[in-house]
């Protein structure tokens, strides 16, 4: 009954820890998908790709700060501003003009000035498309749509308007939009552009500013267009619902850098083959004039935003996200190798091993997130990082828990039979779960037990003898703890305590014979206690015997114990019963492990009931002999 009890109880706890091993998991995987969700985004910001090579064919023209709309300035300003820089690239060989931050509301004509760049006479020679107006983006299940649009039969959207802004990094730029009217603002003359044989006069699919301007840098043709993806001639151009993801570059993200031309540095000329082939990007960084929109290479103007975007397309930089079955399975595989580290759902913890791993998957995952977003595949780092410290974090708390618990249940348990510093001792020294499940040991058994105790019991009342017990109980268990013993068990009148278990002891036997001394030193203290109480004084005797022995914890669902079991155990109380008052009598195992003892007198071929052999045993008289004139206190070796 006490076994099916004891293994019900073990059922359940396993189901208890393999339910807080799921448990665990799930949080901490939770954590991590919602750290992902979070700052998922911008810790991949960190990691992108942001040596993209320039292609030469990209080149940007910045308004000098002062231009560009302030109704302090001459009119038209900035309109012919804009016009100059055209015609100037234009002349220069470029294949393609665009015009960011351009919108026809600004002039107070009502289209006048906007006229005067697009409808001039030397671009409409030139025959070359030149990108203006704004559009605004309404959400859409498929390709992004754009109601209100305003443009150019040559014209697209330009750079800000649909880019992710409003707090978080700009990522991805309109690559393809649906538009519900063509023929609102028209202001020039141009040939039918077919896009995939639909016209775009009508409700149709046109591209953004970035692909438009690809087309007139390749001569190429959009077509195939989809949420995913859009060809430019031969060319595969991946998509994220119809907007396309930028390759950053640092070459394109300040205003120093090689590619990008200050307007006021063309009035004295034009560098050779600046333009030639080139498609220019015109717009202004003036901070009061356009919108800085932030991106993972810093806050960027919105001209450098679609210069960024069109060179991915030129240089074939792809950036896509990775499949994001990849960071899960890394996710569960580090808290799966952190839990097993850890030691969750089992009873021994360890601590070190579940951090090492931890520690080494979060550096892994971050150097492959990093390389892998290098190349342009971006996987999620933050998910398995974040997960797998969880569970590190959580397993380690809930391990020091189950550890702060367990010391106080062993040091409760063991407090019984040893002093409260052996316990500790025993504790801290990792070796309290062993004690307790069981394990085989070399000791010293001690066995004390008063001589004529039977007679004088039946002289006393029951309080007394109660009252005599123990304070005889009181006085030798204090010298047992202090010579390192362990009192395993009071019955009746005698005491019985081992030494070398369960703190393993090289010298138990030398410790086990101090400790009998001492319990006759302390007779007198002993007995003087008792007679000022009106008891009668004790006498006892002490047998002592050394060998292997099995101690454990063990009992039923109601009570349990400290035992040791063994043949080590039964001789040490056939030698006890050889004792008579103030004797210790040892075996010669003992004497071998103590060495020369002075004061003891060997007695040959001794026979001991319960033992096979008549054995040698070696006496000590230690304390005062039995009385001769008080046969009450006689007891006779057989017990």
């Amino acid at each position: 009954m006490d076994w099916c009890s004891s293994r019900g109880r073990t059922v359940d706890v396993t189901r208890a820890r393999v339910a807080a091993v799921v448990g665990l998991s799930f949080l901490a995987l939770g954590m991590g998908a919602g750290a992902e969700a979070m700052v998922g985004q911008g810790a991949l910001d960190r990691l992108t790709m942001r040596d993209a090579e320039v292609d030469p064919r990209v080149v940007v023209v910045t308004f000098p700060s002062g231009l560009g709309g302030s109704s302090l300035e001459v009119p038209h300003l900035r309109a012919t501003f804009s016009r100059d820089i055209a015609v100037l690239a234009l002349r220069g060989g470029a294949s393609g003009v665009g015009f960011v931050d351009f919108d026809s509301l600004s002039f107070s004509d009502g289209g006048a000035g906007r006229a005067n760049v697009i409808g001039s006479d030397e671009l409409q020679r030139a025959g070359v498309g030149v990108l203006h107006d704004v559009a605004l983006v309404a959400a859409d299940d498929t390709i992004p749509f754009l109601a209100g649009y305003r443009v150019d039969p040559l014209a697209s959207e330009l750079a800000g308007l649909g880019v992710d802004t409003g707090g978080s990094a700009a990522r991805t730029v309109p690559a393809l939009v649906r538009v519900a009217d063509l023929t609102d603002g028209l202001i020039v003359d141009s040939p039918a552009f077919a896009f995939d044989a639909v016209d775009r006069t009508s409700t149709t699919i046109v591209p953004g500013f970035a692909l438009r301007l690809a087309e007139f840098a390749t001569s190429a043709e959009l077509t195939e267009p989809s949420p995913d993806a859009v060809r430019l001639g031969e060319l595969r151009i991946p998509l994220e619902d119809g907007r396309l993801r930028v390759a950053w570059s640092g070459e394109l993200d300040d205003v120093d850098d090689v590619r990008i031309v200050d307007a006021s540095d063309l009035i004295d000329g034009v560098p050779d083959d600046l333009f030639r082939d080139a498609v220019v990007l015109v717009g202004t960084v003036d901070p009061s004039k356009t919108e800085y929109v932030t991106t993972p290479v810093g806050d960027l103007p919105e001209v450098l935003v679609q210069a960024n975007a069109l060179n991915t397309v030129l240089r074939a930089s792809w950036v896509h996200p990775g499949p994001l079955v990849v960071p899960w399975t890394a996710a569960v595989f580090g808290v799966g190798a952190v839990v097993i580290a850890g030691g969750v759902g089992t009873a021994r913890r360890r601590t070190w091993p579940l951090f090492a791993i931890a520690a080494a998957t979060v550096v892994c995952w971050t150097v492959a997130s990093a390389v892998a977003a290098r190349s342009g595949t971006l996987v999620p780092v933050v998910l398995p990082t974040v997960a797998v410290s969880s569970i590190a974090a959580m397993v380690a708390s809930v391990g020091q828990a189950e550890t702060v618990a367990e010391r106080r249940r062993l040091r409760a348990l063991f407090s019984q039979y040893v002093p409260a510093s052996v316990a500790e001792q025993l504790i801290a020294s990792g070796r309290g779960t062993q004690a307790s499940t069981g394990e085989r040991v070399a000791l010293t058994a001690l066995f004390c037990d008063l001589r004529g105790f039977t007679p004088l019991a039946a002289r006393l009342t029951p309080p007394e003898v109660r009252e005599l017990l123990n304070l005889y109980y009181e006085h030798l268990a204090r010298v047992v703890f202090d010579d390192r013993g362990t009192v395993l068990q009071y019955t009746g009148d005698e005491i019985f305590a081992v030494f070398g278990a369960p703190l393993p002891d090289a010298d138990h036997a030398t410790h086990a014979l101090r400790c009998a001394r001492h319990m006759f030193e302390r007779q007198a203290a002993l007995n003087d206690d008792l007679l000022r109480r009106g008891l009668p004084p004790l006498n006892y005797g002490i047998g002592l015997h050394s060998g292997d022995a099995v101690a454990a914890h063990v009992g039923s669902s109601v009570r349990m114990q400290y035992a040791v079991i063994g043949d080590t155990i039964n001789v040490a109380s056939r030698h006890r019963a050889l004792a008579r008052g103030g004797q210790i009598v040892l075996s010669d195992v003992t004497k071998t492990l103590i060495g020369d003892i002075a004061d003891a007198e060997q007695l040959e071929h001794v026979a001991m009931p319960g033992v096979a052999d008549a054995r040698s045993v070696f006496l000590i008289q230690a304390g005062p002999p039995t009385p001769s004139g008080d046969p009450s206190l006689v007891r006779p070796p057989d017990g």
